[in-house]
């Protein structure tokens, strides 16, 4: 499976990268702006193919990809005065290629005096040699190339086919084109996926499908079944169901059905539990269910972090605002939670015959709301009935799209809530992705689709970012010369941006090996 789910990995951030760096490129071109490459992945190139004017790369490292512009770094040129070129020439003494390298076979080897290899408003292009001290001037064509080896070879820059010479408008375009494409995408996928999402029918408390292992199939609930009351609650319809489930206070539950007229009801059913705000629940990984003794099925997050809470560990007890709360029962553990929902809490716990602690901070419920989480979920495994609606298929990918947008906006808000405790150490990278496209890839295609469109509109926000090396940066900087009229100076702006990459770089690190210690403790 490990296999099998790194290609998918690949092929999801592969897809998204490549749409994203195809509407760079696309509008690029509409606008006649010279492309050196086009790669997908960062690294070393383990593919090159040669294109027009264009080398389309896939590089070694699946993460990352670029569309290299005429025109975005702070020299055109790739000669200096003083350096020793060769250069061939064509019939009417016109420079057609530049040699970088002794390797290539040259007309004319001298020294560089002086050049003009970008041409503004169209101005003539031109190197100035020195060979053997006679100085001679060369036209240079517009549409000459740099020779690095006799298969390695560059277009050079002049002035009307550089990123810096389009108008506000076609740089724009060019920038935001790459989010915008991933926006589409999601939009593409999502409508998709849509078709396989049939409308709930919440008018009615039938059940449609019984997940196995689950709680309602543990005593017996069917599809077809009519859940009629929970806890004593009349339920009318799916609402119902939901409402009651939310309001839970306890890990068992008695529950009303009807089969074919005939009424049965089941008492002391046991339910999955997650308490989300602290990291455990009490299923395991085999679909044990426990309800008795504070046994944890999963621990996950912050509780499992720094070496912290595992499966089968058994809280004792938990500290919080210097309180100890024993804890004897997982309904204890559900009373606790729905009354101190933030903060730092410090779990006592038996691990074989060791006691230990570990202490962390909530996710508070506040945090989790707007995530669009519950504090504590309650779960029979059960889901209503459904049909398809093709106004509901329509519908979908943009209410879809416009969730799971607001989610990567609540994310970054509370990143910078000071209410909330949340910093860089709660960020995943791409083996946080690898994690998360793992456990998708076991639900069959369509939630790989699913996950790749959220994956897309997460990648098109990022980038959009107000900060410099970003497309966001870019646009800033884009805005800022609409306002004043005049364009930043190249020299300054690429210090920014290169100093804002390497930082990135770290956080990048940072994030990774963070990733790499929650999959090693599970």
């Amino acid at each position: 499976m490990f296999i099998v789910d790194l290609i998918v990995f690949v092929l999801v951030l592969g897809v998204i990268i490549l749409i994203h760096e195809a509407g760079h490129f696309y509008f690029a071109k509409k606008a006649g702006i010279l492309c050196h490459e086009f790669a997908i992945g960062m690294g070393p190139a383990i593919y090159q193919k040669r294109k027009g004017e264009t080398i389309y790369s896939i590089r070694s490292i699946p993460i990352g990809g670029f569309v290299s512009m005429a025109g975005e770094s702070i020299n055109d040129a790739l000669i200096k005065k003083e350096q020793v070129i060769g250069i061939k020439l064509n019939t009417q003494g016109q420079i057609y290629q530049i040699n970088l390298s002794d390797t290539v076979q040259s007309d004319i080897i001298g020294i560089v005096k002086s050049f003009d290899l970008y041409g503004k408003d169209f101005n003539p292009l031109f190197i100035e040699i020195d060979v053997d001290g006679n100085q001679t001037k060369y036209p240079v064509l517009r549409d000459a190339t740099y020779r690095f080896s006799e298969k390695k070879e560059m277009w050079i820059t002049p002035s009307e086919k550089s990123f810096e010479s389009k108008t506000l408008w076609q740089r724009f375009l060019v920038i935001f084109a790459g989010p915008m494409m991933n926006f589409i995408l999601a939009l593409v996928l999502f409508l998709i996926v849509g078709f396989f999402v049939f409308k709930p029918n919440l008018e009615s408390s039938v059940v449609d499908q019984v997940s196995i292992g689950s709680p309602a199939e543990s005593f017996g609930l069917l599809p077809g079944d009519e859940i009629t009351m929970i806890n004593g609650v009349q339920i009318n319809d799916w609402n119902d169901l939901s409402t009651v489930m939310r309001s839970l206070n306890s890990v068992t539950l008695s529950l009303s059905y009807t089969r074919e007229g005939v009424e049965y009801t089941e008492t002391d059913v046991t339910v999955i539990t997650i308490i989300q705000m602290a990291g455990f629940a009490n299923i395991d990984a085999n679909g044990n269910i426990y309800s008795d003794e504070v046994i944890i099925g999963q621990a996950f997050g912050r509780a499992s972090s720094d070496g912290g809470l595992e499966a089968l560990d058994k809280i004792l007890s938990i500290e919080y605002e210097g309180v100890t709360y024993p804890i004897g029962s997982w309904d204890d553990l559900i009373e606790f939670f729905q009354e101190n929902n933030r903060g730092e809490i410090t779990v006592n716990y038996l691990r074989g015959t060791e006691i230990l602690e570990t202490t962390y901070e909530l996710i508070s419920e506040r945090a989790l709301g707007k995530l669009g989480y519950q504090a504590i979920v309650f779960q029979l495994g059960i889901t209503p009935t459904s049909e398809f609606n093709f106004g509901y298929t329509l519908l979908y990918p943009f209410k879809t799209f416009y969730s799971n947008m607001m989610q990567v906006f609540n994310t970054l808000g509370l990143l910078f809530d000071r209410q909330e405790n949340l910093g860089l150490g709660d960020l995943s990278g791409p083996i946080g992705i690898f994690s998360l496209v793992s456990s998708t890839t076991s639900q069959g295609f369509i939630a790989i689709l699913g996950f790749t469109a959220f994956l897309s509109i997460n990648i098109g926000l990022l980038n959009l970012l107000p900060i410099p090396a970003l497309d966001g940066g870019r646009l800033v900087f884009l805005g800022i010369e609409a306002v004043t009229r005049k364009p930043l100076n190249r020299k300054i702006e690429n210090t920014i941006n290169n100093v804002m990459f390497f930082l990135l770089l770290g956080l990048f690190v940072f994030v990774t090996y963070n990733d790499i210690l929650r999959l090693i403790r599970g």
